[in-house]
């Protein structure tokens, strides 16, 4: 190899030390949840747009990105980053804070993350509503935790 090729490969490389890459770095994300006090009383736009933000601030947490670059609606949850252990992740968090049953099989397949919001804001709210009632079709999320109906 010539000293011209050598100084070209080797200027190039110690450029990449000034560069700041993104994927280098961990973004941390706050992820504050809704009280469910709060989550009951509200009407469903606003329980929708807590949960939204909730929603968003869980999956930018295990996919390690800023809240604001997922898409909540055009995306299924597959194509966003979400698979079998971000998905068991998701499940588990979401279960523990707001209290409802997650089905895991259904949330990998979900078209999208604003299906698991609609989901969750018809669960969490006082009025009667189709994800609210259990029957032979299987919900994306059910307000029974498994051992407690």
């Amino acid at each position: 190899m010539d000293q011209t090729t050598k100084t070209w490969i080797f200027d190039d490389l110690d450029d990449l030390d000034d560069l700041d890459y993104e994927f280098e770095q961990d973004h941390v994300v706050d992820v504050v949840p809704p009280s469910l006090g709060q989550l009951a009383s509200c009407d469903l736009t606003e329980r929708t747009r807590l949960i939204d933000a909730y929603v968003r601030a869980e999956l930018a947490r295990v996919l390690r990105v800023e809240p604001h670059t997922i898409d909540t609606v055009g995306r299924p949850m597959n194509s966003l980053g979400i698979g079998s252990i971000t998905g068991l992740e998701l499940q588990r968090r979401m279960e523990a804070v707001l209290q409802v049953d997650v089905n895991l099989n259904m949330l990998l397949r979900a078209n999208s993350a604003a299906e698991l919001v609609d989901c969750l804001a018809g669960q969490l709210g006082p009025e009667d509503n189709p994800h609210k009632h259990a029957g032979e079709i299987e919900h994306l999320v059910s307000h029974d935790l498994p051992g407690t109906a």
